[in-house]
């Protein structure tokens, strides 16, 4: 009985999911005034502009790539297309849907179940999926500690930089000790728990900061030209600033993102001028990729039903 009632589950884990998007993409575009994105792209050079789709094409790129680690971790044989779909759609989605991690464990789990693919090798996929934010946050992270402790928001300044380069190189032998660790599981809470080899450790790292550090050069584009506004100084606040929002739970951190970046930009831009920066990136960073990934969905469950 049970086996049969779980045949169920993934056509209606979609419906649920596809409920889900439109109600989040009507949430985030209600809170969008047209005039205000159109007063920030005229605020904005057409040479920055550029430089941001072209930054924006190259984190499409990556999208595609973020569930590679994970299928080769479960050993799993799937066409270079579905993988992408699902990458793509699980990625962009899940900052409309809000509670990142689950909402897009959910749609993985529409899409490899779909598939055929084994419960272990679904939840292998998530598993590793799901740290690759947080092993690039804790990288670029001890990356601004140790060699920009100084561009550090609100910390910068506050704390000895011997005790900040003395926390990145904590937080950088952390990520070393995961990609170095020889033993294919670890006992957690009393259980084992199987850890990737290095190499795909090492692709998670390089994927996950590809796609911080894309997504930061995108905002760092269609900011205004500030002195002392550096690269390495917009990436601290961003770091910040997106973990808050992401571990918000909200979706696409709304409010929580926003108002962080506002802190963070304060001593170098005025709000207005900040806010409008922030805007044309939700839009073409969080907005523009959803509503592809909507359509793409959509245009999947459709597929589905008229096979």
């Amino acid at each position: 009985m049970t086996h049969r009632a779980l045949k169920f589950l993934p056509p209606i884990l979609g419906v649920l999911v596809l409920a889900g998007v439109v109600l989040g993409l009507h949430g985030a575009l209600k809170h969008l005034s047209l005039h205000e994105v159109l007063a920030a792209l005229r605020a904005t050079p057409r040479h920055e502009i550029f430089h941001a789709l072209l930054l924006l094409a190259a984190a499409f790129g990556v999208m595609l790539l973020y569930d590679v680690p994970g299928i080769l971790f479960a050993g799993i044989r799937i066409g270079a297309a579905r993988i992408a779909l699902v990458s793509f759609c699980a990625y962009a989605l899940c900052h409309v849907l809000g509670a990142p991690a689950l909402s897009a464990a959910a749609i993985r789990l529409r899409f490899y179940a779909g598939w055929g693919v084994a419960p272990s090798g679904i939840a292998r996929i998530i598993a590793l999926t799901g740290t690759n934010f947080t092993l690039g946050l804790i990288t670029l992270l001890s990356f601004i500690l140790l060699l920009h402790p100084w561009d550090l928001p609100l910390f910068g300044h506050a704390i000895p930089h011997a005790a900040l380069r003395l926390a990145g190189l904590a937080l950088a032998g952390i990520v070393l000790l995961y990609i170095t660790l020889k033993r294919s599981e670890v006992r957690v809470f009393g259980r084992e728990v199987a850890l990737p080899v290095w190499w795909l450790a090492l692709m998670q790292v390089v994927v996950s900061c590809a796609d911080i550090s894309l997504s930061c050069g995108m905002l760092y584009v269609v900011l205004p030209d500030a002195p002392g506004l550096s690269y390495a100084r917009v990436l601290g606040i961003y770091l910040a600033a997106f973990a808050g929002g992401l571990f918000s739970g909200l979706p696409g951190g709304v409010g929580v993102f926003d108002s962080l970046l506002l802190l963070g930009l304060a001593g170098y831009l005025d709000p207005a001028t900040a806010l409008g920066a922030i805007l044309l990136f939700r839009v073409m960073y969080f907005l523009a990729p959803a509503c592809v990934a909507a359509l793409c969905y959509a245009g999947h469950e459709v597929r589905i039903r008229f096979e």
